[in-house]
């Protein structure tokens, strides 16, 4: 049985709520008691806040390292921005907002009516290589995770999750400088091997707890990479129907036939546009 678009967001963001809920306690436990509970109420009360809507710009700015558009780049989006207000998907229910750095080019969503986009579109649409309805069908995209209520609570998740961020920038910061030796990435693909071990000796030394929590944290490491592209394909997939419903597919596939040909993104036009027909010859027998 297909699994539902809310449990497959609910399983790829469990891991790093789940993670980064445990190392804020953990964190908490060290401090002295006032404040590890203020660190642990303040950061709940403020993640209520931000699942209810509230601060989502200041938030979005701040975690998504977004800035508001500037009266230049606004300008070069003013026709794209103009289509979208026809389909109804433009302002004021949403907010553009830029993010520097991001050549290629993109738009993504955040929260209840943040949209960011990268400075590749920006600097696209400026020179004139990004046509407006291109550029409407791309943000469309973003717009359509919004109304889908994809993206209700991830600048609540973006924030309570910071320690899981943290402990996953530090993993990669190891497995970089550590990745370069052939045993350790032999061992890391045959980590449930090694999990197994660690899991039987716990419980023959009476430690079932540490080993329950071994045996947990190895499987995360293949499931949640699993779950996010499961929903990460599934989320684009409603986003592309929303974007063909509002008249707008035709405008976005033909942006995707000038990236490159991998097969999620010709699984992708065939959503927006349909199936390709391409003429083929064939012999015609005519009666004398």
């Amino acid at each position: 049985m297909a699994r539902s678009p809310g449990m497959s967001q609910a399983l790829a963001r469990s891991p790093g709520l789940l993670v980064s809920t445990v190392l804020t306690c953990m964190v908490g436990a060290l401090l002295p008691p006032l404040p590890g509970l203020t660190l642990f109420v303040g950061g709940l009360v403020l993640t209520v806040v931000l699942s209810a809507g509230g601060l989502e710009g200041p938030a979005v700015r701040l975690l998504g390292r977004a800035r508001v558009l500037s009266e230049v780049e606004a300008a070069a989006l003013a026709p794209a921005i103009a289509l979208l207000c026809q389909k109804g998907l433009g302002a004021p229910a949403v907010e553009l907002y830029a993010r520097d750095g991001e050549v290629g080019i993109s738009a993504g969503a955040a929260g209840r009516r943040s949209v960011v986009v990268s400075a590749g579109l920006l600097q696209a649409a400026q020179m004139g290589q990004l046509p407006a309805d291109q550029a409407a069908g791309v943000i469309a995209a973003a717009v359509g995770r919004i109304r889908l209520g994809q993206t209700r609570f991830d600048v609540a998740v973006e924030f309570w999750t910071i320690p899981w961020q943290l402990a996953c920038a530090v993993c990669l910061a190891i497995a970089k400088t550590i990745g370069l030796i052939p045993l350790t990435r032999f061992a890391w693909r045959i980590r449930f091997i090694v999990a197994a071990v660690a899991v039987a000796q716990s419980v023959v030394d009476g430690r079932i707890a540490g080993g329950v929590v071994t045996a947990m944290f190895i499987a995360l490491t293949y499931l949640a990479p699993r779950w996010q592209r499961q929903w990460d394909l599934r989320s684009q997939d409603d986003s592309d129907r929303f974007v063909a419903n509002h008249e707008l597919g035709d405008a976005l596939a033909r942006f995707l036939r000038r990236c490159l040909p991998e097969p999620q993104t010709l699984e992708r036009i065939h959503r927006l546009t349909g199936p390709i027909v391409r003429p083929s010859l064939a012999l015609v027998v005519s009666e004398p």
